[in-house]
Parts: structure tokens; C-alpha cells; sequence
């Protein structure tokens, strides 16, 4: 009875949180046509890893419109940013897991 209590109690306690944290402030002259992400899991608050701006800008992924971008956006793989518009760390956590991620969005490289 006493396990289940504890075991009750902790889930009940533990809540959930979102936060996103800006860096640096937007760069409007950037399009925001790729999202890059290097995340860390957290588990019973416990995380172990290193998130950094290099590793999310290898990440790219295609997010909304890209526009004028196409033709250097690869479809089935990852495209490196080379510009950032927003640099941000977000944080979530749900009852006791959850992930620490630095996120990049920027444009790809551009041969113009």
C-alpha cells in the first residue's frame, strides 16, 4: 500500500513544462526555411550529453514554404544551415522524461 501511495504521489506531483529561450534576437534579413535540432533525453531529471549549434545546423529540415530555396534543399537527407535566423534552447519535460534541445533555424547555403 505504501509502494503504491509513493508511486501515486510521484506521478501526481510531477507535472509537465515547454520553455523556449531566444539566444539572440531574430535575424529578419534570414528566411526561416530549415529547422535543425540536437537534443539530449532527460529521464527521472537526470540528463547526460551536449547539445551545440554546429550539430543542429547539420540538422536541417525543411519547414513550411522554402521557396526560392528548393533547388539546394536535398529532399530524402539533411541540409546543412549555413545562415541563422533564430537561435533557441527548449526544454520539455512530461511526468518524468522529457529532452533539453538546441534549435537553429536559418537558410542553406546559397550560390547566388
Amino acid at each position: 500500500m505504501r509502494i503504491m501511495f509513493a508511486l501515486l504521489f510521484t506521478v501526481l506531483l510531477s507535472g509537465c513544462i515547454n520553455i523556449t529561450t531566444e539566444l539572440q534576437p531574430s535575424n529578419t534579413d534570414v528566411k526561416g526555411v530549415l529547422m535543425g535540432e540536437d537534443c539530449t533525453p532527460i529521464v527521472l531529471g537526470m540528463g547526460l550529453g551536449t547539445n551545440t549549434i554546429e550539430g543542429a545546423k547539420k540538422d536541417g529540415r525543411p519547414m513550411g514554404d522554402v521557396g526560392e530555396f528548393r533547388r539546394h534543399i536535398k529532399l530524402n537527407d539533411r541540409t546543412p544551415i549555413d545562415r541563422i535566423r533564430t537561435l533557441q534552447i527548449t526544454n520539455f519535460y512530461i511526468l518524468l522524461i522529457g529532452s533539453s534541445c538546441i534549435q537553429v533555424v536559418g537558410e542553406p547555403v546559397s550560390s547566388q
